[in-house]
């Protein structure tokens, strides 16, 4: 599975309220000092977040969090810019024949909209605690960042590619249906649990070693990864690696979650 804005910590806005927030440096500092401050102090819990995400996009994501509160934005205008920057990248994935310099614009554009959609849910945090609207548009543009990312790979290779192209687009399709089918089960997963009052935590939080190894399901790197699309040959050699990885993930993670479930599902029947 594809952890993107995640792909996952990153989803849930959260529900700490800003009038539980204090600044460690006094009242005397400036609002966006104050406010990175502030973020800085109360992050989410760095178990199970995939590299990446936690050592370059949340940091990230703080900093426009910040700046955006000191322009006055909302949580949901700055979801809206991310998906801007995102639809930015995809969109000249589909168009540009692929360069160094189309290259490295694309994805430095996925990669601005993905630390921008971390921003949001630290937005959120930092202003009001977040909302149900505001979490359904962050989920629903995710959703379609992750499916119009792998399109407009086909398109490209329908486009440009001269060798291979039926295996190019066969694979790409195979990522696509294993992110999308990721991202679902990740949010039913998350909603199931708080049906049941989060009665059940059971997941894949891998550490160490593990950790590294999971690196290639992480949506930053395949944001990153975009930057070699001029080489085909070194794109697609690790875009086949961060599918295959995923897929060994969606796996094992499906397994868990399943069984977190069905234990569940005994609890029930023998306390009826």
């Amino acid at each position: 599975m594809l952890q993107a804005p995640a792909p996952s910590e990153e989803l849930t806005t959260g529900n700490t309220r800003p009038e539980e927030f204090s600044s460690p440096r006094g009242e005397s500092e400036s609002g966006f000092r104050r406010d990175l401050s502030i973020l800085r102090e109360h992050q989410k819990s760095s178990r199970g977040a995939p590299l990446y995400s936690l050592y370059i996009n949340r940091p990230l994501g703080r900093v426009f969090a910040a700046l955006a509160n000191t322009l006055g934005m909302n949580p949901n205008q700055v979801s809206i810019l991310s998906a801007l920057f995102s639809l930015t990248g995809i969109v000249g994935i589909a168009t540009l024949e692929p360069s160094p310099t189309a290259s490295v614009l694309i994805a430095v554009a996925l990669v601005l909209g993905y630390a921008i959609d971390s921003a949001d849910g630290q937005l959120a945090r930092l202003q009001f605690g977040g909302s149900v609207a505001g979490e359904w548009l962050d989920h629903s543009l995710d959703a379609f960042k992750i499916a119009a990312f792998h399109a407009s790979l086909i398109v490209s290779i329908l486009q440009f590619q001269q060798a291979h192209t039926l295996q190019a687009v066969l694979l790409v399709a195979a990522f696509e249906v294993v992110a999308v089918t990721g991202f679902f089960t990740y949010l039913l997963t998350e909603l199931l649990r708080r049906s049941q009052g989060e009665q059940t935590r059971a997941t894949l939080s891998p550490t160490g070693w593990k950790r590294v190894a999971t690196l290639p399901t992480d949506w930053g790197v395949l944001c990153l990864w975009t930057a070699c699309r001029f080489s085909p040959a070194v794109f697609f050699g690790g875009y086949a690696v961060m599918f295959a990885v995923s897929a060994a993930y969606l796996a094992a993670t499906s397994l868990v979650r399943f069984r977190e479930f069905s234990a569940l599902d005994q609890l029930r029947r023998a306390s009826s």
